[in-house]
């Protein structure tokens, strides 16, 4: 009888450690699949930052030769006033 308890407690003992290798193992993929979702994740993100970097990168160059043509024609607006301004002091001068 005590040898069948022996035997028993063996037989349970290996088969908790069979399930607990198991379980070990599942685990383990388990982490491995949250690390490659993770991993995934980030280069996904990384991917939307360097989209909406560029998105900026040419908002603001696009912004700026608009000013630049805008401040280009301010200054030919101002020229030809100057221009007018002087030739209108040059007649009433006259």
């Amino acid at each position: 009888m005590r040898y069948l308890a022996i035997v028993s407690a063996a037989a349970l003992a290996m088969g908790l450690a069979a399930c607990s290798n198991e379980t070990e193992q599942k685990t383990e993929a388990a982490a491995d699949a949250a690390g490659d979702d993770i991993e995934e994740n980030i280069d996904t993100a990384g991917q939307v930052v360097d989209n909406a970097m560029e998105d900026v990168e040419a908002g603001v160059d696009k912004a700026a030769k608009d000013l630049d043509a805008e401040a280009d024609k301010a200054g030919d607006k101002i020229e030809k006033e100057w221009d007018e301004a002087k030739a209108e002091a040059k007649e009433e001068a006259q």
